[in-house]
């Protein structure tokens, strides 16, 4: 279970994800994220750990440039990952971060998994584009981010117990996906989920 410290620093992770966004090019095609922490200091009564966004590559045949699209995509890539008989690039893909993460952080938890996408919202009864962050970390918790483009600041909600008929189209995959990623073998061989 995520501490409150770990949720507000996993929403601050989000924070600066949005604000590096133009400058990485994230969100334009919807750009995958798998976030996950490490020990930075085991001194004192609770260690000290920082998070970390990880992009996932998508195959140029998956990138979206339409959002409706990318709930089916979120599903296709957990299945994808969860069928063992089946190698496919994603896999190896996964397979490929996860070890880097483990050779270099062996102690690092996966903490979530994110979407950063253009969208059109509704603003005033207009339609607006924004910039939309989701996100479902380990205990299920829903975070989603909107910036309005235009506007200096995003909106960040972050909903301990997410109603299925209010959360973003992209929580089931989401969830999905990190369901698949705490069960893949090179995550699990050492360390942990959160």
């Amino acid at each position: 279970m995520l501490s409150s410290a770990a949720v507000h620093t996993l929403a601050g992770c989000l924070l600066a994800v949005d604000s590096d966004a133009d400058t990485v090019g994230w969100g334009r095609p919807a750009t995958l994220l798998l976030i996950h922490d490490r020990a930075v200091s085991a001194a004192g009564p609770a260690p000290v750990r920082a998070m970390r966004s990880v992009e996932f590559p998508l195959h140029r045949d998956d990138l979206l440039t339409d959002p409706a699209g990318l709930p089916m995509l979120l599903h296709r890539l957990a299945v994808s990952l969860t069928t063992p008989d089946a190698p496919t690039p994603y896999r190896a893909t996964l397979d490929t971060i996860l070890r880097l993460i483990r050779a270099t952080e062996p102690d690092a938890r996966l903490l979530a998994w994110a979407a950063c996408y253009d969208d059109i919202i509704t603003v005033d009864g207009q339609p607006r584009q924004a910039r939309r962050i989701d996100a479902v970390d380990a205990d299920g918790r829903v975070y989603q981010l909107t910036r309005p483009i235009g506007e200096e600041h995003p909106w960040l909600l972050v909903d301990d117990s997410p109603d299925p008929d209010d959360t973003p189209a992209t929580q089931p995959g989401l969830a999905a996906l990190l369901a698949a990623t705490a069960r893949h073998r090179p995550w699990n061989t050492s360390g942990g989920t959160a």
